[in-house]
């Protein structure tokens, strides 16, 4: 067997190896190191439950999805009132209501809300955070908590990209 053959026969090995190790449905190790972050984030936000009201009905298990790796979370609140922005498509919160919304993700996503000029420009590693909250005017701020808990996960300001 010649170089060349023996370099197709391991490239074949190899993709079959791959194919058999690394089945579609594998989530990239990226996205497993994402969603391990916000399922520590949303453990921390449950803990929260006891201090502020309108964190009740929130729960790590129902609130935290894999696919994209998000936390999202609604309680107490009516369609948006606005017709612009991104808050136009958001719920908007009662007076005791919250709405908000934490995704990791890459840094080259154009998503609309990915490129919220508003938001701090946020990091975690190599990934952005996405953190957008609304909250009703008569609730204490859960903002504070909620960062920390990203923060305690490595969270930081970073770069905005131009």
């Amino acid at each position: 067997m010649g170089p060349r053959h023996l370099s197709k026969a391991l490239a074949g090995a190899l993709a079959s190896f791959i194919t058999l190790a690394c089945p579609a449905g594998v989530t990239p190790a990226h996205a497993q190191e994402r969603l391990g972050i916000l399922k520590a984030v949303a453990m921390d936000i449950e803990k929260l439950k006891a201090d502020f009201p309108q964190l009740r009905e929130f729960s790590a298990a129902r609130h935290l999805r894999a696919e994209p790796p998000s936390i999202g979370y609604a309680f107490r609140t009516h369609a948006p009132e606005r017709s612009g922005g991104w808050t136009s498509g958001v719920p908007s919160p009662d007076a005791d209501g919250i709405w908000f919304h934490i995704d990791l993700h890459d840094p080259g996503s154009k998503l609309q809300l990915h490129t919220q000029p508003v938001t701090a420009s946020l990091c975690v590693g190599e990934s952005r955070v996405s953190f957008l909250i609304l909250e009703g005017r008569d609730t204490r701020s859960v903002y504070g908590p909620i960062w920390s808990a990203l923060t305690k996960q490595g969270a930081r300001e970073c770069a905005r990209d131009g």
